[in-house]
């Protein structure tokens, strides 16, 4: 009979906080609302008058000491959240409003009581669509084995987030390019440009296309015009939010211009600078 009783208390005895719901977006278009959620339940020890449960945010890039409370429910006391944009959805959920690239970052969720604390923590990326340049113009002759013109291609992303990787490609053949420049913004945000250079022959007729990445789950987008020779020399801008001169197609990570191999492959043949503003 004793023995059952100190099973029983062991067993009592040995429960923790547990985190048991905890959600944290992996990624959300700039300007959207990030959905997080935190639930728990008590050790067998702990009441509801010894719980505090706290929301934190770490900036992308930084150590877990430069973290920022957001939120924070004492009980007795109403939840309060302690940065702006921040809705309160009960069950200590909250909502983060009209995110920017500026958001990215972990978000951690601590339960703690008298004796005991769990915390768990996820990874928030903001993507920012910005605006994708496609031009193609031709230019005087380069050291190639023609006496023709030769037509330079430049890809062109600006806004946009997280760190982009562009890829130029001719009837759907990715091209090795010049280098990358990557320029970060103040915001979070970055210009990238991508160049190369084709012999008059190879661009004729080509369907010439600009292709931006991002390392998320949100699906590339790509710019794509067919060159003539003799014709006006193209320019096409894209802004993802409102196009009005050419249609932004998701790209397909299946096929040979968007694998995942081919932009490893890529990313080791293409020097890619990064200066900060």
């Amino acid at each position: 009979m004793w023995g059952i009783v100190l099973l029983i208390f062991f067993v009592a005895g040995s429960r923790q906080i547990s985190i048991t719901e905890f959600s944290v977006p992996d990624s959300i278009e700039s300007g959207g609302d990030a959905p997080l959620q935190c639930g728990y339940e008590l050790s067998w020890n702990e009441t509801v008058h010894d719980l505090t449960v706290k929301w934190w945010f770490t900036p992308l890039g930084e150590s877990v000491d430069k973290r920022i409370q957001l939120y924070q429910r004492i009980v007795g006391h109403p939840p309060e959240s302690i940065k702006l944009d921040i809705e309160i959805k009960g069950s200590d959920d909250i909502l983060l409003q009209n995110v920017t690239p500026e958001s990215s970052g972990t978000y951690e969720c601590e339960v703690s009581a008298l004796e005991d604390e769990k915390r768990q923590r996820d990874d928030l990326i903001v993507f920012s669509k910005g605006e994708l340049w496609l031009n193609v113009t031709e230019v005087e002759d380069g050291p190639d084995e023609d006496d023709d013109k030769d037509v330079l291609v430049t890809c062109e992303a600006t806004d946009v987030a997280p760190f982009p990787v562009l890829v130029i490609s001719v009837n759907e053949e990715v091209v090795i390019t010049n280098d990358t420049l990557v320029l970060e913004q103040d915001n979070n945000t970055f210009n990238a440009t991508n160049t190369v250079t084709l012999s008059r022959e190879r661009a004729d007729g080509a369907e010439i296309a600009c292709e931006l990445f991002w390392n998320t789950t949100h699906e590339p987008y790509k710019v794509t015009e067919t060159y003539n020779v003799g014709s006006t020399a193209l320019s096409t801008t894209e802004d993802f939010e409102d196009a009005t001169t050419t249609e932004a197609t998701p790209g397909n990570r299946a096929n040979g211009t968007s694998s995942s191999l081919l932009l490893v492959i890529l990313a080791i043949l293409c020097n890619i600078f990064y200066i900060k503003k």
